[in-house]
C-alpha cells in the first residue's frame, strides 16, 4: 500500500484528489494521512468527500475514513466500470475540483460515462468552471484526453446549486512538446446570475480598456442568467493562459475587471505556453507519454502533485529554467513509464 503525507508542501485537498485518481487507474491501494492538517479546518470537507465518492463509483472502491473532518483516508480500488451517475456536493463546494479528480479516469474506462455534478461552478479558491472547459479540457485534447463539459446552471457561494454535466471518453495519452505561447487573441466572458446587467458592462469595460491599452483587442461576451444563487464575475483567456475574478460585496465592478486583466497580462508577459494553474492540473497525465511543456512559474501546487505522482510511478520529473528571446519561465518534462 502506498502511503502519502497529506500535509506535504501545499498540504491541501489536491493531494487527496490526485492520489485517489491514480490509485483507481493503477489499482494500487493508497493511505493518505495528515489530510489538510495545517489548515484552519483540517481533514476532509464536503467537496473532498464528493471527489472520493465520484472516483469510487467508477472504480468500485472500498473506502475507510470517508467522513467530514477525517485526517486519514484508505482507498482500495477495484475494477473500473463505466456507468453514468450524479454527485451532489450539497454545498457550494467546487465542481471544478471534482472534475480534476475524475478526468484521469478517461485513461481507464472502456466506454463513455456521463456524470452530473451539483455544487459551485464559480467559487473562491478553485478554478472557475469556465477555466476547466476552455483551458484544461482544450489542452488535454492535445495529449489525447477526450471529454466534454456542459454548464447547465451556475452556482455561487453560499447557495451553490450549479449543475454541470461532463462526458468522459476512453482516451490514450500522446506525446507533446509545447514551450512558448505566440497567440495574441484574448477572449472571455462576464457571467451574471440575477444581478443588474450594468454590473456586467462595467466589469467588461474595465477589463477591455486595460487590455486595449496594452495592444490587445479582447472579445468579451456578456452572459446573463437566472438561477438558484446570485453572483457575478469575469473569466479571460488566451490559448492556455487564463485569469478570473469574482465579484463580491465591497469590491467595485471596475476592480473586478482590473484584477482579471492584470493577472492575465502578467502571465502573458512570460511568453510561456501554459499558466501556473494549468501546470499542476496536467502533472498526473505526464507519466503516460513524453510531454515537455513550458510554464510561467512553478507553484507549490505543482510540486505537490509531482510528489504524489512519483509515489505511484517509477518516473522522475525534470524542471529547468527557460530563457529565450522574450520568453522566460520553466520547462517541465518526463519520459513517461
Amino acid at each position: 500500500m502506498i502511503t502519502i503525507d497529506g500535509s506535504y508542501l501545499e498540504g491541501g485537498g489536491q493531494i487527496v484528489r490526485t492520489a485517489i485518481s491514480l490509485s483507481a487507474i493503477t489499482k494500487k491501494p493508497v493511505k493518505i494521512i495528515n489530510i489538510r492538517k495545517n489548515r484552519k479546518n483540517p481533514g476532509l470537507s464536503n467537496q473532498h468527500i464528493a471527489c472520493v465518492e465520484a472516483v469510487s463509483k467508477i472504480c468500485n472502491a472500498n473506502v475507510e475514513g470517508l467522513l467530514k473532518g477525517s485526517e486519514t483516508l484508505i482507498f482500495y480500488p477495484e475494477d473500473i466500470t463505466a456507468k453514468n451517475f450524479e454527485i451532489d456536493i450539497k454545498t457550494a463546494g467546487s465542481i471544478s475540483l471534482v472534475i480534476q479528480s475524475i478526468l484521469p479516469m478517461c485513461l481507464a474506462i472502456n466506454k463513455n460515462i456521463e456524470i452530473t455534478l451539483i455544487g459551485g461552478t464559480n467559487v473562491e479558491f478553485s478554478p472557475p468552471i469556465d477555466y476547466i472547459k476552455k483551458i484544461t479540457l482544450k489542452f488535454l485534447e492535445n495529449i489525447g484526453i477526450n471529454s466534454e463539459i456542459n454548464i447547465i446552471e451556475r452556482g455561487f457561494f453560499p447557495e451553490g446549486g450549479g449543475i454541470v454535466k461532463i462526458s468522459l471518453k476512453p482516451s490514450k495519452i500522446v506525446p507533446l512538446e509545447l514551450i512558448e505561447n505566440k497567440n495574441i487573441e484574448i477572449k472571455g466572458v462576464v457571467f451574471n446570475q440575477d444581478l443588474d446587467e450594468n454590473i456586467s458592462k462595467r466589469i467588461r469595460k474595465s477589463a477591455s480598456d486595460i487590455l486595449l491599452n496594452k495592444g490587445f483587442c479582447p472579445e468579451i461576451k456578456l452572459e446573463n442568467r437566472e438561477g438558484k444563487s446570485t453572483g457575478v464575475g469575469i473569466f479571460l483567456f488566451n490559448k492556455y493562459i487564463g485569469s478570473d475574478c469574482l465579484g463580491k460585496k465591497g469590491l467595485l465592478s471596475e476592480t473586478v475587471g482590473k484584477i482579471a486583466s492584470e493577472d492575465l497580462l502578467e502571465e502573458l508577459g512570460t511568453k510561456m505556453a501554459i499558466d501556473s494553474h494549468l501546470a499542476d492540473q496536467i502533472i498526473p497525465f505526464m507519466p503516460f507519454s513524453d510531454i515537455k511543456i513550458g510554464v510561467s512559474k512553478i507553484t507549490n501546487h505543482t510540486l505537490t502533485n509531482i510528489y504524489v505522482v512519483e509515489k505511484f510511478f517509477d518516473v522522475k520529473f525534470n524542471i529547468e529554467e527557460y530563457s529565450k528571446d522574450n520568453a522566460k519561465g520553466y520547462v517541465i518534462s518526463t519520459k513517461g513509464v
